[in-house]
């Protein structure tokens, strides 16, 4: 029997943008046992949804810190393989299927490449620093625990967990950078897309979207065929290496 696996979607606000996060986990091709943690801590919007494989939780107070709402996240989760998934990206559908083939022999996986969505339209991004982007990683529960889980810190927590991973002894051989082939990166980051960026704030707890007070009943779809979107960037990559 295959592993199970536990996606953790942070959300704050952003419910058209978290349509789309989830559609991207109904379309995983992984057919081993999967879950999505949907956890908001908007105390006046509350998240509906109902389908059996991903469980929406709505607290009605706002979380100290993204560290603590990480950390809630795993207690929450019910596998010991950990996915992030935050709610503002694309997760194309071998995600969940590339992540656990990893972690059939290691703890932690990331790929080195992704596709990033800006302004200027649809670009291949090699991660410049090691340590960055902790949102296209899975892990074990044990490394999460050995870590002690997220600092209680609200912002940089994602990358105070990947420094303390590289620099842990006990875990750090695990840790490491996946070159895959361009058809099978997995990610889609999207640096321009209409709502506020975690990336560019130093301090969460200043983020204050206006939100329709009371029930969201969501529903997910793509907005775009990101899968076609991509294959034609890979073609037209493609056509200049090979054009004399």
């Amino acid at each position: 029997m295959k592993k199970g696996v536990s996606c953790l979607c942070l959300t704050y606000g952003r419910p058209s943008l978290l349509e789309e996060a989830i559609e991207s986990f109904l379309r995983q091709q992984w057919d081993g046992p999967k879950e999505l943690i949907v956890l908001n801590d908007h105390p006046d919007q509350e998240l509906r949804y109902s389908r059996e494989e991903v469980r929406v939780f709505n607290v009605k107070w706002r979380l100290p810190t993204l560290g603590d709402k990480r950390n809630l996240s795993v207690a929450l989760a019910r596998y010991d393989h950990l996915l992030i998934w935050d709610d503002d990206d694309i997760h194309l559908p071998w995600r969940i299927e590339e992540t656990m083939k990893a972690l059939a022999d290691s703890e932690y996986f990331k790929g080195a490449q992704m596709w990033s969505w800006n302004r200027g339209g649809l670009c291949l991004y090699t991660l410049p620093v090691p340590e960055w982007l902790h949102g296209i990683s899975g892990y074990s529960r044990r490394i999460y625990e050995e870590l002690g889980g997220y600092s209680r810190i609200n912002g940089g927590e994602d990358l105070d967990f990947e420094r303390r991973l590289r620099a842990n002894q006990r875990v750090s051989k695990f840790w490491k950078l996946t070159q895959l082939p361009l058809e099978r990166l997995y990610y889609l980051y999207r640096w321009a897309h209409g709502h506020y960026h975690a990336t560019d704030c130093t301090d969460l707890s200043r983020i204050a979207p206006e939100v329709k007070p009371g029930p969201y009943y969501l529903e997910p779809h793509w907005k775009k065929d990101y899968c076609q979107e991509i294959k034609q960037q890979i073609q037209a990559l493609a056509a200049t290496t090979n054009s004399p």
